[in-house]
């Protein structure tokens, strides 16, 4: 019995140490195994149906059924007796304020995800120079030394355009 094993591991290519013909997937979310799809969407589905259910049962008789810590600090304050330092300028309404919370956000993630991808982009583009300086200088030395040494032995010299060395 032979078994036949990949030596390229790079480029999806399965472990060299396992035998090409092994695609059994013994383990518990093997790619061979129809039913683990669709009962994890489930799974989630049922997950997020129900914190709906149990969170609208919680806040059942409230005035905002979901309320942020912002204004449950304020309430916590006002009830110690704080007073505010200052009026705001302007009191959006609550959809507003809602949408303003999600422009803010966005920008903001776009602005990180922008620095992370540059620092990505420079990282590879390093990776790359390295690898083309590595190439270009074995390339130089390969050449050089080629032109150096002439077929009869000796170091030719310069040479004006269109002559030929005798």
């Amino acid at each position: 019995m032979s078994e036949a094993t990949i030596t390229n591991p790079g480029a999806g290519a399965p472990n060299p140490t396992t035998p090409a013909s092994d695609t059994s997937g013994h383990g518990l979310f093997a790619a061979d195994r129809k039913w683990v799809t669709p009962v994890l969407v489930v799974g989630l589905v049922v997950i997020f149906v129900g914190s709906l259910i149990i969170g609208g049962i919680r806040t059942a008789g409230q005035d905002e059924t979901f309320v942020g810590t912002d204004s449950a600090a304020t309430e916590a304050a006002e009830e110690a007796g704080a007073k505010p330092w200052f009026q705001p300028l302007f009191e959006p309404a609550g959809e507003v304020e809602s949408g303003l919370f999600a422009i803010q956000a966005a920008i903001g993630s776009g602005i990180i995800f922008y620095c992370l991808g540059r620092m990505s982009g420079k990282k590879a583009a390093r990776k790359q120079d390295a690898a083309i300086g590595v190439t270009a200088a074995a390339a130089d030395a390969s050449t050089s030394s080629a032109a150096a040494i002439s077929p009869d032995g000796s170091t030719p010299g310069p040479t004006a355009p269109g002559s030929r060395n005798a």
